[in-house]
């Protein structure tokens, strides 16, 4: 009997036990809420954003959006582009904040060339995170068009609403980078990106592009090389370090960057035009050579 006393306020004790360490665990956890609160708003921003995604009626939105976003993926794969609509509205309605849905809604809308009627439906959206997300997709589209200047404007919409998304800064910042145009400007940008993603190769190689764009081709190689160690099968990052090394006066390896950037997308209409050019004048070097020793 008094074995089996013992043995009860053994594990009495364990359960006491386990007791105290929880509670200071849960302290702990408190005590840690609180100070990042306090000292990192990164941080409380993001712990906020966890609660609101773990909310019951937050998961059950999510869910049923989902089911209608597979459909529609598969309607966009087979160029359905009218039942995908459908489904994205579909969506969009029952979970307003889904970013993917509207995004896609509004790639839909651009691919069956309603343009406006895109831009329209983006101002309609309420959630200002999911808003960037979609301009941003609009953004990087007028970019693709080539239609600087209305990518510009609404990069700059999308600023204005998230003045920390690193994508777009960096993509606003290589468009600049690309056209030759605030350069200064492209640099605090792509630079500001990189602080938040410091480990983003497509980054390394837009700063890199800015110092080419400088005329200051060893800094533009510094990083570029680098990313292309990172993403070696990158069809416009090997066409940037063939440039810099014909800048370099490195033909050799610069004809061997563009054939493999041609090689890895064959059709990069700028790696096809540099090496057609890059080629044609070492043709006619080996020719003047020719006829000098003759």
């Amino acid at each position: 009997m008094s074995e089996k006393m013992d043995w009860k306020r053994q594990i009495e004790r364990r359960h006491l036990v386990s007791y105290i360490v929880c509670g200071i665990v849960i302290v702990a956890i408190v005590v840690a809420t609180c100070w990042v609160y306090s000292r990192n708003q990164a941080s409380h921003s993001w712990w906020q954003e966890v609660k609101e995604q773990l909310k019951p009626s937050r998961i059950q939105q999510r869910l049923k959006a989902t089911r209608y976003l597979q459909d529609a993926q598969q309607a966009i794969f087979q160029q359905d582009w009218v039942r995908a609509e459908e489904l994205l509205r579909q969506a969009t309605k029952v979970d307003p904040h889904n970013r993917e849905a509207w995004q896609l809604l509004v790639m839909v809308l651009v691919r069956q060339n309603r343009w406006d009627e895109a831009k329209n439906l983006v101002t309609k959206i309420q959630d200002e995170k999911v808003k960037s997300e979609a301009l941003l997709a609009l953004a990087d589209i007028a970019y693709l068009r080539r239609d600087f200047k209305e990518a510009g404007e609404i990069y700059e919409q999308v600023l204005k609403l998230a003045p920390n998304n690193a994508t777009a800064l960096n993509n606003y910042g290589y468009m600049l980078a690309e056209l030759g145009e605030r350069l200064d400007e492209a640099e605090a940008m792509i630079r500001k990106a990189l602080k938040i993603r410091p480990n983003e190769p497509a980054f390394w190689d837009s700063l890199g592009w800015v110092y080419f764009q400088r005329g200051e081709y060893k800094k533009a190689l510094e990083w570029v090389e680098k990313a292309v160690k990172a993403q070696p099968h990158d069809a416009e990052l090997r066409y940037h370090l063939g440039m810099i090394f014909w800048k370099l006066g490195e033909r050799e390896k610069a004809l061997g960057e563009l054939r493999e950037a041609v090689k890895i997308d064959p059709t990069h209409t700028q790696a096809k035009e540099a090496l057609e050019q890059l080629e044609q004048e070492e043709k006619e070097r080996e020719l003047k050579g020719e006829t000098i020793q003759t």
